[in-house]
């Protein structure tokens, strides 16, 4: 007989009422074309609502309905759960980001979406989780951009050199560093490096984004950049965040 772990009773729990209820949390409208305005932006962007609030908000909707959430829960318990949601590989949630592109004075321009959501992949033949990432973009050049997960959740500009730099609020690549439970190495990975994303002739990208080892619990509070060209240190082109 197999005995599952609490961990899994409860998301076994929750998955189920998934499928009876299906839900997704997505973020707000389109923002407007991008305006030279960089105080209309930021009343804009203020009145969007969040992605991950939409997503909390759903969890606990979700944990209402099994026999996990009638239970009392404090604060404590209820966001670990909610963290262990976001990282388990069968979350059933797809989170849809705008993507805007960026500008020194702060404006924004829709160029279109991201829809990214948890799944597993197969490595050596065993299975590994991954992030799914399905671009709804137009209006760009023809060809492959860096793409990247960066570490802060902020598509704004900030100052280098003295200088306003479109996208730069953003800060660096998202790396993970520790050290080995048991070896007590200490390691560093580039988990923020994703494919390059492929715009087809007519400006449109389509093509989905496949970012092993990572989940939505990598991506909470952090931003996905587009760079200007296949270099990573190219102009930050184009900006999606979630937080």
């Amino acid at each position: 007989m197999r005995v599952m772990r609490p961990q899994r009773i409860w998301l076994a729990a929750v998955i189920s009422g998934v499928f009876a209820h299906p839900v997704s949390a997505q973020q707000a409208q389109p923002p407007a074309p991008h305006q030279h305005a960089p105080a209309a932006k930021a009343a804009a962007r203020a009145q969007e609502p969040s992605a991950l609030d939409a997503l909390r908000k759903r969890f606990d909707e979700l944990l209402a309905r099994t026999s996990t959430g009638s239970r009392r829960l404090d604060a404590k318990r209820k966001a670990q759960m909610f963290d262990e949601f976001l990282a388990w590989p069968k979350n059933p949630f797809e989170i849809e980001l705008t993507v805007t592109r960026t500008w020194a004075d702060g404006g924004a321009q829709f160029l279109g979406t991201i829809a990214i959501r948890n799944s597993e992949i197969m490595v050596a033949g065993r299975k590994e989780v991954a992030l799914f990432i399905k671009p709804t973009l137009r209006s760009l050049s023809p060809g492959r951009y860096a793409f990247h997960v960066h570490e802060n959740p902020d598509c704004g500009p900030a100052i280098k050199d003295g200088q306003l730099v479109p996208g730069l609020a953003a800060g660096n690549h998202l790396w993970l560093s520790g050290t080995g439970a048991m070896s007590g190495t200490t390691f560093t990975s580039h988990l923020g490096d994703l494919p390059d994303l492929e715009v087809e002739a007519d400006g449109t990208a389509r093509k989905e984004v496949v970012a092993a080892r990572l989940t939505l619990a990598d991506v909470v509070n952090r931003s996905f950049i587009i760079h200007a060209s296949q270099d990573d240190t190219s102009p930050r082109m184009a900006c999606a965040l979630l937080k």
